[in-house]
């Protein structure tokens, strides 16, 4: 059974036609009137995860398309894993990676639990989904190459059509890995199917 894998370049609360296009991912590839979303919140502060969630709720509702949904954060990665079961979509938002790779160890059974579910990560989600990534934010460790879960085999690089050292970031990860890389600008999605 395939899985379906929607990688963001980041950015997705900014207003614009193709996170509308993306927003629509959370409904539309699952062949069910109602959806069962489940939040992964981590990489964010604690502080900031309940405005975060209302943003993308009211996302999902403007791009819903005449279906509905439920969405649950999951408090970690236990309970993440435990739910997984009954919900179609997994999504891993955005953050801070020193915020979310901690808990790295925790998911090895979760590429098993996503056979036949959609799983959408935005710009640290899509790092997490990834064999290997180089983090974009300058307050943070740009200048390694950190290793994702795994679950698809590329090296990934988001807030590409921002990114001031391209070509360092590309010799760094060429140099660690000869997995394909995925660079992906702002508010770009890729769909992938394994």
């Amino acid at each position: 059974m395939s899985t379906t894998y929607i990688l963001h370049g980041g950015e997705t609360l900014q207003e614009s036609l193709l996170n509308d296009a993306f927003y629509t991912y959370f409904t539309s590839l699952v062949n069910k009137d109602h959806v069962k979303i489940l939040m992964c919140l981590w990489a964010r502060y604690p502080e900031k995860r309940a405005k975060v969630l209302e943003k993308h709720k009211q996302k999902i509702i403007k791009n819903s398309r005449d279906k509905t949904f439920e969405l649950l954060v999951a408090s970690d990665p236990k309970d993440l894993l435990n739910r997984m079961d009954e919900y179609d979509i997994l999504y891993i938002d955005g953050g801070e990676g020193e915020n979310i790779e901690p808990f790295y160890s925790e998911l090895t059974e979760l590429k098993n639990k996503l056979c036949g579910k959609v799983c959408i990560g935005s710009s640290m989600g899509a790092y997490v989904i990834s064999e290997h990534y180089v983090l974009s934010n300058e307050d943070q460790d740009t200048n390694h190459v950190h290793n994702g879960l795994g679950l698809l085999p590329i090296n990934c690089l988001c807030h590409w059509n921002i990114e001031d050292k391209k070509q360092e970031k590309i010799t760094l990860i060429k140099k660690n890995s000869n997995l394909p890389i995925i660079a992906l600008n702002e508010c770009e999605s890729v769909v992938i199917i394994t």
